[in-house]
């Protein structure tokens, strides 16, 4: 562990700044949207009755991006200048410098990290403002991962083959942004889903240590997502749009690859936690899966939308909406309280966390068969 590791003070305050940020630049983005053609309109397939602002995903980025950039900026400039001082300030403001100066060496990881986000924020964000075909936006999103992979941050699953870590990492970054895309689709779901998931990845790391950049990078895009929630969750005033729900959705996938969740400091510990990541976001992933088995069962083409998702589900079960939402993001704590023991327990432990949260689904997956086995012989 570093000698310079953050304390949770430390990152609840990043998530502050992003949090503030994207609370005050969300009614913004709101506002000039209409102006710039950022409208969502109603549809048969859409649960809202009128145009509504597309642009939140915009302050989401905006706010992360300035976070992070400025505070790297303004922490070298205070290292530079507050070399040798002390006092209460100077000693909480050291680990920050510290990690500041050392991001220096992964700078080639980070710059394609933002880079990849950036392709698939302006993917996302022509498609909200224009419309796109699913293969050029699927086009973007390999690009992303192409750019992770090259700036090696690469899912390898503990397999050395360069060729399967490249087809792992694509495939990875490719089924986590379109899980969270199709996931956007009831207020304040996706972008739910995403700050508990987000959260419990950051709590593996920081607990596991070593890692306090990835741990910051998870809590500011956290933050920045509860700022925009505000005003998005029922009954919504502003949507997260593509832009949003693919730049939140390739941020996991990618910080889910670049983080470590082995620990190797228990006398006894399981490889099994390299699966964390999926058990964390079994949700969105469930939810995908379903809706493309539904889609192909259905004779209908997988690219296109409808009211199978999970949460449609949900509500045709007699939820309400708030209820559908609040209900998945439950479903979504309880697989990440299990994920999170994953590094601590050995390959027993790990299975029976896995069989968990199988049954969790499969359980969901019965009252569904249940509701529409009665309706049918209604």
């Amino acid at each position: 562990m570093s000698a310079y590791h953050l304390s949770a003070y430390h990152f609840l305050i990043l998530f502050l700044q992003t949090f503030i940020l994207a609370a005050l630049l969300t009614p913004l983005m709101r506002r000039i949207a209409p102006g710039l053609g950022f409208l969502d309109q109603p549809g048969e397939r859409k649960v809202h009755q009128q145009p509504k602002p597309v642009l939140g995903g915009a302050a989401i980025f905006l706010s992360q991006m300035i976070v992070v950039f400025v505070d790297w900026f303004l922490l070298q400039w205070l290292g530079a200048n507050l070399s040798g001082q002390g006092g209460w300030f100077a000693e909480q403001i050291s680990p920050l410098v510290k990690h500041a100066a050392g991001a220096k060496i992964v700078r080639t990881q980070m710059w394609g990290l933002v880079l990849g986000g950036l392709v698939v924020f302006l993917v996302g964000l022509y498609d909200d403002r224009f419309g796109m075909s699913p293969f050029v936006k699927l086009a973007g999103q390999i690009l992303a991962g192409i750019i992770l992979y090259a700036a090696n941050i690469r899912a390898t699953f503990l397999i050395p083959s360069e060729i399967l870590s490249f087809v792992l990492t694509i495939f990875w970054v490719v089924l986590i942004t379109n899980s969270f895309n199709l996931l956007d689709n009831m207020d304040g779901l996706s972008g739910g889903v995403a700050t508990i998931s987000l959260l419990a990845l950051a709590l593996a790391t920081n607990w596991l240590g070593a890692q306090d950049f990835i741990t910051a990078y998870l809590v500011t895009l956290a933050g920045a997502i509860v700022g925009f929630l505000l005003y998005n969750f029922y009954p919504s005033t502003i949507f997260m749009g593509d832009a949003g729900s693919m730049f939140v959705g390739y941020n996991l996938a990618a910080m889910s690859i670049l983080a470590t969740f082995l620990s190797s400091s228990d006398e006894e510990w399981s490889q099994w936690a390299i699966i964390m990541p999926i058990v964390v976001m079994a949700v969105p992933i469930f939810d995908t899966l379903s809706v493309i088995i539904i889609r192909i069962k259905n004779h209908k083409p997988i690219f296109v939308g409808d009211k199978n998702h999970f949460s449609h589900r949900l509500v045709a079960m007699g939820m309400s909406h708030r209820g559908a939402v609040l209900t998945i993001y439950m479903v979504t704590l309880c697989t990440g309280v299990g994920a999170l023991l994953l590094p601590h327990v050995d390959a027993t432990g790990a299975l029976l966390i896995l069989v968990q949260t199988i049954a969790i689904f499969c359980t969901i997956a019965l009252l569904e068969y249940a509701r529409n086995h009665h309706n049918r012989t209604q």
